[in-house]
């Protein structure tokens, strides 16, 4: 017996098997085109426009992310200078529970994790250094690191504010296409019911809606027979 793609499926799997269905159906022509058009047109409006908006989307995004990614990137550089130049400002020690207190496992405790949060992680740290954190970090270096990553900081919120809209546009549009696609298998299922409900056979159906065979689990393999000892 032959069978629909499941619910489960690959999103863009569902979506070729429902274009598959309508080119075969039309090309069958009489009751096969009359019921696909019938019970196909609005689902496959609905995937189209979903896929228009997502690419569209996808577009318009790649320029914001990459000058987000950019921008983390100068971020990134610039900590890693700053926390190189106190470094050697209270004298390369091998060991600083003071420098430790303003760098926490490094600067990258400010670089590496979510970028949405690292501006406010890298205020944090303008915070630590105008507070004179450090009592051998002369105040100049302290102050002129601060005002540094502050910068940096703003300038990198710019550009995650700049991003948060097109990311949550592209998420909502991702969860869109799944339940499009959920639907479009409901679809699928309910235009075989039909198709079979005229008389025609299961092989017959599945030369216009595609045939996706589930995989046979395999057998588990018997147990050997225990070893006996003399």
């Amino acid at each position: 017996m032959g069978k629909i793609i499941r619910k489960k499926g690959a999103v863009d799997d569902i979506f070729d098997d429902v274009r598959t269905t309508h080119v075969n159906a039309v090309a069958r022509g009489g009751i096969w085109k009359a019921v696909a058009e019938e019970r196909l047109a609005s689902v496959m409006a609905a995937i189209e426009q979903t896929e228009t908006e997502l690419a569209q989307a996808e577009a318009q995004a790649i320029p914001i992310f990459a000058a987000l990614e950019a921008e983390n990137l100068k971020a990134d550089r610039l900590l890693g200078k700053v926390s190189d130049d106190i470094w050697n400002a209270v004298g390369r020690p091998a060991s600083d529970p003071y420098y430790g207190i303003l760098f926490p496992g490094g600067f990258a405790h400010y670089a590496d994790g979510d970028v949405t949060a690292q501006p406010a992680r890298m205020t944090v740290l303008v915070e630590l250094l105008r507070k004179g954190m450090h009592p051998t970090l002369p105040a100049d270096v302290a102050l002129a690191s601060a005002d540094a990553i502050e910068a940096a900081a703003n300038e990198l919120r710019v550009r995650v504010d700049a991003a948060s809209v097109p990311r949550a546009k592209l998420a909502t549009l991702g969860r869109m296409r799944d339940s499009v696609a959920r639907t479009a298998q409901t679809v699928l299922s309910g235009l075989k019911r039909i198709y079979r409900g005229y008389g025609f056979t299961e092989a017959e159906v599945h030369t216009v809606i595609p045939d996706r065979p589930r995989a046979t689990p395999k057998k588990a393999a018997a147990p050997s027979e225990p070893t006996s000892t003399p």
